[in-house]
């Protein structure tokens, strides 16, 4: 099922320490290993960096809003179950009726109703083999969303980022952020998939056309907004469209909207 609804969430991730006296959700964990990892726009707690086993990230997913359009279809990242790989990306921590809620209404909208991801629990092992594992919330996508591609090989992926934008941006943005998001949280791992999917696209592309897109991220970055929400920063650098489905964000013309992933 698609988590197009905020009863549509899976609360396996739920232990009786997390609810409140009327069974209201006061903790959770949300896993992010795409734009999530740079890109938040929801009040947190605690981000620690880390790894989900048993899944694979592959850019299997088309996007037709954040990065890409329905006549050009960008990709963007989802998880595909691997029993042998691993995942690294970032685990937040929501406190509080407030957090949990406000977070959960943005990812039903960014990633269920725009996105079509479903949602499942995982277990996530934090970088820090100091700190304890954890059950997360992870977004993602199966062949019941009509987005998914399935298996494609990394040059077809490749043309397609190279050749798509969305309100978001263009679609090597995206990966090129998870590619330094990977180089610089998560050095001593070498992502082979994503790097070798990263220099293809800069091949298609071109040295300065590449430069030109990794020098306007940076740029963004540094003028993204920073909100504050309950004395925590977090970077705003685009908002949810208030819309609840594909089909109506199309038809609305607003600013860009908050990515999926």
């Amino acid at each position: 099922m698609i988590a197009n609804s905020y009863s549509d969430i899976h609360l396996a991730t739920m232990t009786p320490s997390a609810t409140d006296p009327d069974g209201e959700l006061t903790e959770l964990w949300v896993f992010g290993y795409g734009s999530l990892t740079w890109n938040t726009c929801f009040p947190y707690t605690a981000r620690v960096v880390g790894s989900v086993p048993g899944f694979s990230r592959r850019f299997w997913q088309a996007n037709t809003v954040h990065r890409g359009t329905p006549d050009k279809p960008g990709r963007v990242a989802t998880l595909v179950p691997d029993e042998k790989a691993v995942t690294w990306g970032v685990a937040y921590q929501l406190k509080g009726h407030g957090q949990v809620t406000r977070a959960l209404q943005h990812l039903t909208i960014r990633e269920g109703a725009l996105g079509g991801y479903t949602t499942e629990a995982a277990r996530f092992l934090p970088a820090d083999e100091s700190l304890p594992t954890r059950r997360v919330l992870v977004y993602l996508s199966t062949e019941e969303n009509p987005l998914y591609l399935g298996h494609s090989t990394q040059q077809e992926t490749a043309v397609a980022i190279a050749a798509a934008a969305g309100r978001c941006g263009h679609n090597a943005e995206y990966l090129f952020k998870l590619a330094r998001f990977m180089r610089t949280s998560v050095p001593m791992v070498t992502d082979d998939y994503l790097f070798d999917l990263e220099a293809m696209v800069k091949e298609l592309l071109g040295q300065e056309r590449a430069e030109e897109l990794e020098t306007s991220e940076t740029v963004a970055d540094e003028l993204s907004l920073t909100c504050k929400k309950d004395s925590i920063p977090m970077p705003c650098r685009f908002e949810y469209l208030p819309c609840r489905t594909v089909a109506e964000c199309h038809r609305i013309e607003t600013r860009p909207a908050s990515e999926s992933g």
